[in-house]
């Protein structure tokens, strides 16, 4: 009777403790799989992440201008090489960011996703890329008076 009593009580600890670390990661898995289909196709891997969000359907111009001057950038930078979350910042339980450096030959790309749960999932609220990270980062490094 005992051992049922411990196994059932591991077993429910387990389950709660499962189902505490999917609702925590579920942003990551997102951008988990963002970045695995970025190494195949950077285009899919846009059109993954907006399909997390059903009202980007509406946004679709939005959507491809992004997509568009995103696929004319990358034959200028050359090899694609890796990604490093750069910084990851929440405003609530609800709402929060995730900033990445994503390493090109030819100079770092900075993609920003914002995320955003409103009732119980998470969703890419937004999506964009800059490539003034080394620019802020100079002027970062600066002594101010």
């Amino acid at each position: 009777m005992n051992r049922k009593l411990i196994l059932g009580t591991l077993l429910f600890f387990f389950l709660c403790l499962t189902d505490t670390l999917q609702a925590q990661s579920e942003d990551e898995k997102i951008t988990e799989e963002f970045f695995r289909q970025y190494v195949l196709d950077p285009m899919k891997a846009f059109d993954y992440a907006f399909s997390t969000n059903k009202w980007m359907e509406r946004n679709q111009d939005a959507v491809e201008n992004l997509k568009n001057q995103y696929n004319n950038l990358l034959p200028l930078i050359g090899s694609y090489y890796g990604y490093d979350l750069i910084i990851e910042k929440s405003m609530g339980d609800h709402l929060k960011v995730n900033s990445f450096i994503l390493r090109y030959d030819r100079q770092p790309i900075r993609l920003t996703f914002i995320f955003y749960k409103p009732k119980d999932r998470w969703q890419v609220q937004n999506l964009k890329y800059d490539d003034t990270l080394p620019e802020e980062l100079e002027e970062a490094s600066k002594i101010k008076q």
